[in-house]
């Protein structure tokens, strides 16, 4: 098994690479549409790593419209030591990029090798704990947030980080910091002036997104259909949902709700394409209030009845600006022990309904059980979440959707952390652990939202999740984490060889789009 595994390394690290008919047909056909490699100076960054179909496509039209506004050269990261055994260059290559950086050769590279090493040990007997390094920072930008979440995302059922052990998250701590300092090195001459990525979260894509940022780069990202361009002038942890205020502002004192209320309604009715929304409605039972209450022994009708929203405990917690607790599952389980003293309410959680996504299983019983959290329902695995619109009387979430979603029914939500609706006057935000405790304390007095909030929610809840751009040129669905790729790419570039046969154009109303935000932004600049 070793042995195989070695071989597979070797041949994908030495061997040239052979392309598929299908990746073949897509670059014949690519190479007509965009011009030839660039002699200027590569002043537009790309992050590589991801080599789904979509994702190199949308970058690589990203890079193009950056090109065409700005005349700057591309360079494309891509992982690996050489270019024949890459399965990403000639895609690159097929959209006129001649130049790359081998992220690879960082592991070989003394001057990324020794500062990487020294910083690893620093975090390691200087940092410590799991609180300390979500505030570490480096050359005055904050990266222990990201390493954090890369952390319990890359070992299974690791949901929260109380101190650091060189066993069990050497290896990935090393690794972040060879990103920080080949991230250096890639940015050193200060020419990068815009970088295209698919993610800002994790340490392997959102280190390069603020040590891009830190260095005067515009950032422009596309994660499946969301696309947002980070200004200098912006907060480059903002939150890719969110959506400008003067938008919000202008569709409150216009909008009618018809198209945010059948939004709405679609959502609760489990109609929607998005995964999140089809695990939580779809094929689930819709429970009553008595049901609902007669789940936990002890529980009274008569009392609030308060729902905490667990999230997927290793799904990025430090995503959007800030995060009262260390992590999702210390959020959940402080916030549960809380409540759990509170007996003028029936408290019930809800798993995440994507947690089998992650690996996740167990993490909130876990929580109840160990805690002897005796006044705490888990509501069962068939829990139609449409059920609470009619039962709950407070929501509570660090960040999660369902702050805005049941808002928009008129219930009350506390959050802890500021997520991508923040600061819109929807829910209950504390700045602090002490007033969130207070909230908590006092969560039963907390009365049904007015109509002007619920609009504001309803709109909201709409813009965030309306705006997005999907181009017919595109596969119809993208690949996600946790796909095979081996046995997903070739459909997919197929996908994209019928749609282009077909005139499904790559310079789009969405190229034309990012042409015009990348024009004016650099503009105001």
């Amino acid at each position: 098994m070793i042995a195989g595994k070695l071989f597979k390394l070797l041949k994908t690290t030495f061997l040239p690479y052979r392309l598929s008919n299908e990746e073949k047909s897509f670059t014949e056909l690519n190479q007509n549409i965009w011009l030839s490699k660039s002699t200027q100076d590569a002043g537009i960054l790309v992050e590589g790593f991801l080599d789904s179909p979509t994702s190199i496509v949308e970058k690589s039209r990203l890079a193009n419209a950056a090109r065409d506004v700005t005349g700057l050269g591309v360079k494309v990261i891509v992982r690996g030591l050489l270019e024949k055994p890459s399965n990403v260059v000639p895609i690159y290559k097929s959209f006129g990029f001649g130049d790359y950086a081998y992220w690879w050769r960082n592991y070989i590279n003394p001057f990324v090798i020794v500062p990487a090493v020294f910083s690893f040990f620093h975090l390691l007997f200087v940092i410590r704990s799991g609180n300390a390094l979500v505030d570490y920072k480096k050359n005055n930008i904050l990266i222990g947030d990201l390493i954090y979440d890369s952390l319990i995302r890359n070992i299974p059922n690791s949901y929260t980080v109380k101190k650091i052990s060189i066993f069990k998250h050497g290896r990935i701590l090393i690794r972040s910091m060879f990103f920080f300092y080949g991230n250096k090195r890639v940015l050193k001459n200060g020419n990068v002036k815009i970088l295209v990525t698919s993610h800002n979260v994790y340490a392997e894509y959102g280190m390069l997104c603020r040590q891009a940022h830190s260095g005067g780069a515009l950032i422009l990202l596309k994660d499946m259909d969301v696309y947002k361009l980070y200004t200098q002038s912006m907060n480059v942890n903002e939150h890719f949902l969110k959506v400008d205020s003067k938008i919000i502002d202008e569709m409150f004192e216009s909008s009618s709700l018809e198209d945010e209320k059948a939004y709405y309604n679609s959502r609760v009715l489990g109609l929607s394409e998005q995964v999140d929304i089809k695990n939580a409605y779809k094929n689930k039972k819709t429970y009553t209030k008595y049901e609902t209450v007669a789940l936990q022994l002890g529980f009274d009708l008569n009392k609030k009845n308060v729902f905490v929203m667990a999230h997927a405990f290793s799904d990025a917690p430090h995503v959007g600006e800030e995060l009262l607790f260390r992590d999702y599952y210390d959020f959940l389980e402080k916030t549960l022990i809380e409540l759990n003293s509170n007996f003028h309410i029936n408290c019930f959680v809800k798993a995440h309904p994507s947690s089998y996504m992650w690996g996740e299983k167990g993490g909130v019983e876990e929580i109840v059980e160990n805690n002897n959290l005796t006044n705490v329902c888990i509501v069962p695995s068939n829990y139609n979440t449409n059920s609470i619109i009619d039962i709950a009387d407070v929501i509570i979430t660090a960040k999660g959707t369902a702050g805005l979603e049941f808002s928009c029914a008129g219930i009350p939500a506390i959050t802890a952390g500021k997520g991508y609706y923040h600061g819109f006057g929807i829910c209950h935000e504390p700045n602090c652990i002490s007033d969130y405790y207070l909230l908590l304390s006092k969560c039963h007095d907390l009365k049904r939202l007015d109509e002007c909030v619920v609009r504001k929610a309803l709109i909201v809840l709409y813009q965030s999740f309306n705006r997005l751009f999907h181009s017919d040129v595109l596969p119809a669905v993208q690949m996600r984490p946790g796909d095979d790729y081996q046995a997903l790419f070739r459909s997919k570039y197929q996908e994209i060889v019928t749609n282009m046969h077909r005139k499904k154009q790559m310079k789009d109303e969405f190229y034309s789009m990012v042409v015009e935000d990348l024009t004016r932004a650099l503009n105001e600049k």
